[in-house]
């Protein structure tokens, strides 16, 4: 189970990388397409004040948007991309700070209490805390500062309930030429009951390049000569 503590962790992981940034590498591209650095963290920053809308929906029962628009959210990290290095770590930290503050008031009763994200899913409100973990965590590694963080350092607990999540969701799909993972001595998860290759490895390994954060190498084929392409998870 992801616990507060096990955001911490990682929050504060991020907040070091920031807080070692220059101004010249905030505004270098990051690993996400057409993204700076910049627009990036500021894109964290949101989530963060997007996510604390939803944990007060659930505190107060009174209905919250996670973000006012689509056109909102989108100028709003164009905006705050601009912000010196400073800026955008003392919103990050004040951001983070918030989103754990209030999550911390919920109560158990309240923790069962359905929210929606932006795209309308449906979600407890007890597993925004997992969204957040995977927000920072996965987009710490797309800030690409050189010996900052690896997804080696990805807290397993997050692993441990992502990669059958992002293994299911590729199975329910046919955009992915492969027939299963395999956790090395472990769980074989199916991707495509026609297709007769796999590929094996540790679970982070194996998480990391389903997500796109990884190339591969450390895996293990079976069945096939080269790995196929991962397409975007979501």
């Amino acid at each position: 189970m992801i616990t507060s503590a096990d955001l911490e962790q990682q929050t504060q992981l991020l907040i070091a990388t920031v807080s070692s940034m220059t101004e010249v590498q905030m505004h270098e591209p990051s690993l996400l397409p057409n993204w700076s650095r910049g627009q990036l963290l500021a894109h964290v920053d949101c989530n963060a004040r997007g996510l604390g809308r939803l944990v007060r929906w659930a505190l107060d029962g009174i209905q919250r948007e996670m973000y006012i628009s689509p056109e909102v959210r989108e100028g709003d990290i164009e905006i705050q991309s601009k912000r010196s290095q400073q800026r955008q770590l003392a919103a990050l930290v004040d951001s983070a700070n918030e989103f754990a503050e209030e999550f911390a008031l919920l109560t158990e009763d309240q923790l069962g209490r359905e929210v929606a994200l932006r795209n309308g899913r449906l979600v407890k409100a007890g597993s925004l805390i997992k969204l957040r973990l995977q927000e920072v965590a996965i987009h710490h590694l797309d800030l690409d500062i050189s010996g900052a963080f690896t997804f080696e350092q990805w807290p397993s607990v997050m692993v441990d309930q992502l990669l059958p999540e992002v293994a299911s969701d590729f199975a329910s799909r046919d955009d992915l030429s492969l027939g299963w993972i395999e956790v090395a001595g472990g769980t074989r998860y199916p991707i495509n009951a026609d297709i007769q290759n796999g590929v094996g490895g540790s679970p982070t390994s194996l998480l990391a390049w389903l997500l796109g954060r990884s190339s591969g190498g450390d895996l293990e084929l079976i069945g096939a000569s080269e790995l196929p392409n991962v397409p975007n998870w979501r």
